[in-house]
């Protein structure tokens, strides 16, 4: 039986005809919905369909090893063969889908696996200390959890918690984790190293937005909020025109969009940083620009400055 993502969230499931599951994917489509679709065929590996803003980014299928498969060409690949599918959908965040894509991928890992019956918060306060990024997974017979752990001591930066009545997202805090009533089945935690595509495409984003929250910063102190104004507004107008779904804020950056390879993130990625570095040089000059762009670069771990230099071809020399 292949393991089902979230089991303990109180979702219902649909069994459809193979003839309407085009209109069935539609319907997301149509909905707008970010989240998970889980599709069970009579025999078949299960596919794992993740949508973001009504968009099919990614398909898994699963089996000894789950796949990417190009969404494209994903219907084709039914070929109609199954009378029928069992669907499931889980309304998410798009913060959470990308850390489900981390999950995915890794499925089957097993470097980093707590021992039943440890004491959870010591197990994942020592996993805090893991030196690159990870991804905590815990399972309870009634919940289930994902932690995003920046690395190096770090606390974590997103958390999900699923039960049966409840779906926490938080910015950080497991306080829902350590208050179950449950002793934990599994505890996994999975590492950024070796890079998977999910984690290239997650440490992307991550180093996208504070790359240019860290410099939107320091360009207003040398400049003033009405000059940093203009340029929300030019990358927020270009963001919008092509509908990518990232906005620029005073000091921060909503990044809505689940892309579906590192490359397509760093395409539009490069476009935005290509306006605002234009608008600070034509401010402050090619110099001050480089010494912004470098300060804030030897701040980013060395995973988020490797991702950049190989996608988006900006790096500094750190000695």
């Amino acid at each position: 039986m292949p393991y089902t993502l979230f089991a303990s969230a109180n979702v219902g499931q649909t069994t459809i005809p193979s003839k309407r599951l085009p209109a069935a994917i539609l319907a997301c489509q149509k909905d707008l919905q970010t989240g998970l679709v889980d599709l069970d065929f009579p025999g078949k590996p299960r596919h794992h369909l993740l949508f973001a803003r009504g968009e099919l980014v990614n398909v898994y299928r699963g089996g000894d090893k789950i796949e990417r498969v190009d969404p494209g060409v994903w219907s084709a690949s039914l070929n109609g063969s199954s009378p029928s599918a069992s669907m499931r959908a889980l309304a998410l965040t798009p913060q959470a889908v990308r850390i489900v894509k981390i999950l995915l991928e890794q499925t089957g890992d097993t470097r980093y696996v707590a021992p039943v019956g440890n004491e959870l918060e010591a197990q994942l306060e020592s996993w805090v200390n893991h030196p690159v990024p990870a991804l905590a997974h815990i399972c309870w017979p009634g919940a289930e959890a994902l932690a995003l752990f920046p690395g190096a001591g770090i606390s974590p930066r997103y958390t999900l918690f699923v039960a049966a009545d409840q779906m926490l997202h938080s910015a950080g805090t497991m306080m829902a984790f350590y208050g179950w009533k449950e002793a934990y089945n599994s505890a996994v935690l999975f590492s950024s190293e070796p890079l998977t595509i999910a984690w290239t495409e997650y440490l992307l984003h991550y180093s996208f937005t504070k790359l240019v929250t860290q410099i939107l910063e320091r360009f207003e102190e040398l400049t003033g909020r009405i000059m940093l104004n203009n340029i929300i507004r030019d990358v927020n107008f270009t963001s919008a025109a092509h509908s990518w779904g990232v906005l620029i804020h005073p000091a921060s950056i909503t990044d809505q969009t689940i892309f579906s390879s590192p490359q397509a993130a760093a395409e539009v990625y490069s476009r935005l940083i290509e306006v605002i570095f234009g608008y600070i040089e034509s401010v402050l000059g090619v110099d001050l620009l480089d010494l912004l762009m470098r300060e804030a670069i030897l701040r980013l771990p060395k995973s988020c400055r490797d991702v950049l230099k190989e996608y988006l071809l900006i790096s500094v020399q750190t000695n």
